[in-house]
């Protein structure tokens, strides 16, 4: 078995936009919520993404990062809209290419998913998504509750929405970014005007197909219209997520039609000289915070319609000892890649463990969204003294993070 994915494809280099990889084994976004004050970047932040890109040659993705409040936020996630964060984010940045390493700024909008509590105690009245659709029962009576208003975006809104998506790639680029991944995944704004369930607007980004991707589409455009290179943009997609109340496989409108448009366009744009530098696809096995390994959904389809380099991401490390999915995915053309996140939780030195054949430390879900170090700076690389990770009371673990900036 070691010497299976030790000689597969995850180890031997490709290039990406701009770089070469060393590997293709990339950290996926993790949602880890380890920031602090005004949405800054902590030396919690940066110590994780910093053991994660030693020894590696890789490329890590960071967790969502918002480009504006207005359009909703999750409590100590981080920004980069402001000087403040952009000097925090430098730091993480030099932090990982200092290591060898590659990293991606994951740009996220949360839409009407937004929490809210947060944004009220943040003295936000409205959250937005593509209609006044709320996302649950529950949330909408949370809302109403708390005297919280859902409103579609208006052009105006979308308008100001691109603005604040040049924003903050231009902050992140400029940072030493060598990609911004848009994040049109798993139930957050994109995704809910691509699925129908949530948009059911009237107007030239409702109602098509067309239509309904125009907003991502749209912002890709604006991106690169404004200095942002294409080789420097990527996206991530979900076609059959369940997350946030989206319907997936479940859509009125299969997720092979909905997706295959929006890849065809991406497909599009490298053939006229713009390309993309990767796309990331969720599989069905996962649907944001929980798996559904028992899923049979066939995925081909996205490398037959997109060209370019493809991160594949879901529970592909679940099937230890032998990682044959893995193995064959990989290894199925000469530009995927394989993104993890849970088990890069826990295994800060992942690609040195798989290399080698090395036990895999599980991984803790609970301490995921925890504000502390514990169960995010607690785990330690094959053959180093581990500390306990469940002592919640040693010092190291109750740490907080400070902002960078």
């Amino acid at each position: 078995m070691s010497s299976a994915i030790a000689k597969s494809n995850l180890f031997k280099s490709l290039k990406v936009g701009g770089v070469e990889l060393k590997n293709r084994l990339v950290l996926s976004p993790t949602t880890r919520l380890r920031s602090e004050g005004e949405m800054m970047p902590t030396d919690l932040m940066k110590q994780f993404y910093s053991d994660r890109a030693k020894n590696n040659g890789g490329l890590l993705i960071t967790e969502g990062v918002t480009i504006d409040r207005k359009y909703g936020f999750y409590p100590n996630s981080p920004g980069i809209y402001n000087d403040r964060q952009f000097k925090g984010w430098k730091q993480i940045i030099d932090e990982v290419h200092g290591n060898g390493s590659y990293i991606s700024l994951q740009l996220f909008v949360v839409g009407r998913g937004a929490m809210i509590p947060v944004v009220k105690a943040a003295g936000i009245n409205s959250i937005y998504g593509p209609s006044a659709i709320p996302m649950s029962e529950e949330a909408d009576k949370e809302a109403k509750e708390a005297g919280i208003t859902l409103k579609a975006l208006t052009i105006e809104d979308i308008e100001e929405l691109k603005t604040s998506f040049v924003k903050s790639a231009k902050y992140a680029i400029d940072a030493g970014a060598d990609f911004v991944e848009i994040h049109a995944a798993n139930g957050y704004l994109f995704n809910q005007f691509i699925e129908p369930e949530s948009n059911q607007r009237t107007d030239q980004y409702g109602g098509s197909i067309e239509n309904r991707s125009r907003l991502l589409l749209e912002v890709i455009d604006y991106l690169i219209a404004n200095g942002v290179s294409a080789s420097k943009i990527a996206v991530r997609l979900s076609p059959y997520n369940t997350f946030q109340n989206t319907k997936g496989w479940d859509s009125e409108v299969n997720p092979i039609a909905s997706y295959g448009y929006i890849l065809s366009e991406f497909e599009n744009l490298r053939k006229n000289g713009k390309p993309l530098a990767y796309v990331a696809v969720v599989e069905p096995t996962v649907a944001g915070d929980s798996d559904n390994l028992k899923a049979t959904h066939n995925t081909s389809w996205v490398s037959e319609i997109w060209t370019g380099p493809l991160i594949r991401g879901g529970a592909y490390l679940s099937e230890t000892p032998d990682y044959s999915s893995l193995i064959n995915t990989v290894n199925s053309d000469d530009r995927t890649l394989i993104g993890a996140a849970r088990y890069y939780t826990s295994n800060p030195d992942l690609a040195n463990r798989l290399l080698n054949s090395y036990e895999l430390t599980k991984y803790d879900r609970p301490s995921f969204y925890r504000s502390d170090n514990y169960g995010y700076n607690t785990w330690k690389a094959y053959g180093e003294e581990v500390k306990d990770s469940k002592l919640e009371d040693d010092e190291f673990a109750k740490a907080v993070g400070i902002p960078l900036a």
